[in-house]
């Protein structure tokens, strides 16, 4: 289970740029998710459960900065399939994705990010 608390760009930790989608694409690909619930101002929330009884829940905000979109807030737990789901709503892995982590002031590229999110002292 992954457990974090992140906002995900585009570009590398050296250089964040804004994601390769726009509100509206993002928001579309949201949407053809099962269990997520989405407004129209780029809210969600999406839940679900594991064999064995455990929940896991992503709430989430898409941050549009018109053109484009700026970057997305993600907080909750889930498994790595379906943070995969979310992340193919901003453009991976076609697009190289990069994570902030607000509490600690750091950038970190994917494969970090998911190795941390997944360790012991989760809740990154």
């Amino acid at each position: 289970m992954l457990k974090f608390q992140t906002s995900v760009y585009g570009g590398s930790a050296a250089t964040p740029e804004p994601l390769p989608v726009t509100f509206e694409q993002a928001l579309a690909a949201l949407e053809q998710l099962d269990r997520l619930f989405i407004e129209p101002d780029g809210s969600f929330v999406w839940r679900g459960s594991v064999s064995g009884g455990g929940a896991w829940q992503v709430d989430g905000n898409l941050i549009d900065r018109g053109d484009c979109l700026a970057y997305v807030e993600l907080k909750g737990c889930c498994l790595a399939e379906q943070f995969d789901m979310l992340l193919a709503a901003f453009g991976w892995p076609t697009a190289k994705l990069m994570f902030q982590l607000p509490q600690r002031g750091v950038f970190l590229e994917e494969a970090e990010f998911r190795r941390l999110a997944a360790s012991a002292a989760g809740a990154i």
